[in-house]
């Protein structure tokens, strides 16, 4: 059986290179659709393309916000293929005008690393999901269709820092397995970290989003710790990581964003 994630990510294949299909509200914040959810229609078509290889990185660039009960196309091009790793190019369009650019690697991971040297990420000490706040559009403010998609619980956790800190748990709502294409979701799915320092300030639309996957995740919630340590002229970097069950890091995402008042194109 196909989970909402998949069945809500996947277009109609037109040809080798176009898939069509509608964006789902299901994922929206406010009224526009999730930049983690966009990211992750255009990866499927991209991974369908490449062979359903796992996803190893990507970059993204948002031209436009996304429109959802409207058709939008996705255009994916292999640059290059080769014996470990493979490299496309994938543009989100809607009406007719491009709204997002994404490049990606898509390859397998190592399955022998006993002779490779590590340096390892700890996961923070964190309280439990059932110890963290639930994500609510009371406590953001702004209506939150993608809660009936994913599960976001944060941390209530003591900070001293100059940086404004974010922690918590995601999962999906239906217990779907989390594979690479959902960490490059979770990475743009937890509130900003912004908001633990300032509060809420109205919109933070991502401009540019890279995220590195670097394991595939056991069964059961991933951590998160998202924070930002630089904030100026209007714009801020954001740097996140996530972590499976075992405590082993699985991802990493940097994202430059916009800080906008409410209303505010």
């Amino acid at each position: 059986m196909t989970s909402q994630f998949f069945n809500e990510t996947s277009f109609k294949r037109e040809n080798e290179t176009t898939w069509k299909g509608n964006l789902d509200q299901n994922w929206n914040i406010g009224d526009v659709p999730n930049g983690g959810y966009l990211l992750a229609v255009v990866l499927r078509a991209m991974q369908e393309q490449a062979n359903s290889k796992n996803l190893l990185s990507v970059n993204a660039h948002y031209l436009r916000p996304g429109v959802t009960g409207e058709e939008a196309k996705v255009e994916s091009l292999i640059l290059r293929e080769g014996s470990s790793i493979s490299t496309s190019s994938g543009l989100l369009i809607q009406r007719e005008k491009p709204s997002l650019q994404v490049l990606a690697a898509f390859g397998d991971f190592k399955k022998t690393t006993e002779n490779l040297p590590k340096i390892e990420i700890e996961p923070p000490s964190i309280p439990s999901p059932e110890n963290c706040e639930k994500r609510s559009a009371e406590n953001q403010g702004v209506d939150l269709s993608i809660q009936k998609r994913v599960d976001v619980r944060v941390a209530e956790m003591g900070n001293d820092s100059d940086r404004s800190e974010l922690y918590g748990w995601i999962k999906f709502c239906d217990s779907t397995s989390v594979d690479s294409l959902a960490l490059a979701l979770f990475s743009d799915a937890f509130p900003p970290s912004i908001f633990s320092k300032l509060g809420r300030v109205g919109w933070v639309p991502t401009v540019e989003l890279t995220v590195h996957v670097r394991n595939t995740p056991k069964e059961g919630w991933i951590m998160g710790h998202f924070f930002t340590d630089d904030l100026q002229n209007g714009s801020m970097i954001e740097t996140g990581r996530l972590w499976d069950s075992d405590g082993r890091l699985v991802a990493q995402s940097r994202q430059l964003a916009l800080m906008k008042q409410t209303g505010e194109s």
